[in-house]
């Protein structure tokens, strides 16, 4: 899946050779003879004494977890510029710096946001011509996923239907059930505005039964990509206002919402605008990580559809802010595929975290604004400020799923295909 990085990654440290790292270089054959020679010479000179020195403290072929090496030293500490890895790729348990980044070819996934629910996970993203209004997979280990339809069959009688404008959901557990946030285009209005569902199953059917929207911000042009989150016991929202009006610009706000996730408690208030030269004058797609006393605002900035796409973040003083961007993004074109975004933080059945995103799949998504985008998750830091493993780069593409003809996305190994 090299073409998922552009411009190409450096070459990986050495990694172990079994079948089952699907994207591994094997080492060469003349190494692993070499290394055997030396060792059967040290057997010889030294007796058991020394060959017992020489594998309890490590060469430098056992830290590569070459074939033949016997045992293997822990892998590199964080910082390391990739994971070594004994797990055969596992995607969840173990620490951020030993499971592989997936991504899930053939998704069509944008905007996503995965919930785990009983040790099963649900992604659900932005309308698609063939998925329906919030399309959603299901997964019970993050690398085979099946597209198991449309978690909102119906929109209410206000949104406009048929016309690929139900955006970025993302869903909460709440007493009795779950609801579903989502963006949709308010007819009589023209623009786009965040409304709410509920369902008693996480796969829905959801359904909107509302005369209106939740939150509609008319004067600004708009509202849209809502994400909740809690503190304690406290529910929030946050979302973005669309800043297309004179006199605004795009927004980020949060507020406080009542227990049953379906109303505001509070008013809203003003997280983050554009400020810094890469955001080109647009923010969005917010998310906020509150975990250990921290709360982190992730959110996408710049063009949308065009490489310039970007994933920063905000360090907050509270679940309302204020906030303060950090100077440069974290995911960007070059180090997580082509124009990274929408992305969403989540824990795995294990309790591992992972930040769930989309990338284009294609090197040059302006050309094509409606190309594919596809999910993508990886490893997040367990605790302090959002970070990805392996740092500095993600390394997009050492698991792969395609969707196979029944409609499920299954292993395979990626393509080394440049296009």
């Amino acid at each position: 899946m090299s073409h998922l990085l552009d411009p190409p990654a450096p070459p990986d440290p050495p990694r172990p050779a079994d079948d089952a790292h699907r994207g591994s270089r094997r080492a060469p054959t003349v190494v692993t003879v070499t290394a055997m020679v030396v060792v059967l010479l040290a057997f010889t000179a030294a007796g058991m004494v020394l060959v017992g020195r020489v594998v309890s403290t490590g060469s430098s072929t056992a830290r590569a977890g070459a074939p033949g090496a016997g045992t293997t030293a822990p892998g590199p500490s964080a910082g390391a510029t990739g994971p070594t890895r004994t797990d055969a790729g596992a995607a969840t348990g173990g620490t951020p710096d030993d499971r592989p980044a997936i991504a899930v070819h053939g998704s069509n996934l944008a905007d996503p946001f995965v919930l785990t629910v009983a040790g099963v996970g649900y992604a659900y993203g932005t309308n698609t011509a063939d998925g329906g209004n919030i399309p959603v997979l299901r997964s019970t280990d993050l690398r085979t996923w099946q597209a198991i339809g449309d978690a909102l069959p119906a929109l209410p009688r206000w949104a406009a239907a048929g016309q690929l404008l139900t955006w970025a959901p993302t869903v909460s557990p709440v007493a009795g059930g779950f609801v579903l946030y989502y963006t949709a285009r308010v007819t009589a209005l023209g623009i786009q505005c965040v409304s709410t569902a509920s369902s008693t199953s996480p796969a829905g059917p959801f359904a909107d039964v509302s005369a209106a929207p939740l939150i509609c911000q008319s004067e600004a042009g708009g509202s849209i990509d809502p994400s909740p989150y809690t503190s304690g016991t406290d529910r929030f929202l946050t979302w973005k206002s669309e800043g297309i009006r004179a006199g605004h610009l795009p927004t980020l706000w949060a507020a406080r919402m009542r227990p049953d996730g379906r109303r505001l408690a509070g008013p809203a208030v003003e997280l983050l605008h554009p400020g810094l030269a890469w955001q080109h004058g647009v923010v969005e797609g917010p998310a906020m990580l509150a975990r250990g006393g921290r709360f982190d605002l992730i959110y996408s900035a710049g063009d949308w559809h065009s490489p310039d796409y970007v994933t920063a973040t905000a360090a907050c003083a509270g679940p309302l802010g204020p906030c303060t961007a950090a100077p440069e993004p974290f995911l960007r074109t070059g180090n997580a595929g082509v124009g990274p975004g929408g992305a969403e933080p989540f824990v795995d059945a294990d309790g591992n975290w992972w930040l769930a995103f989309h990338t284009w799949n294609r090197k040059d998504p302006a050309s094509s604004p409606h190309a594919g985008r596809q999910l993508v998750l990886a490893p997040l830091s367990p605790s302090g400020p959002p970070a990805v493993s392996p740092a500095p780069r993600v390394r997009i593409g050492r698991t792969v799923t395609r969707l196979d003809t029944a409609g499920s996305m299954r292993g395979s190994t990626p393509s080394a295909s440049a296009g």
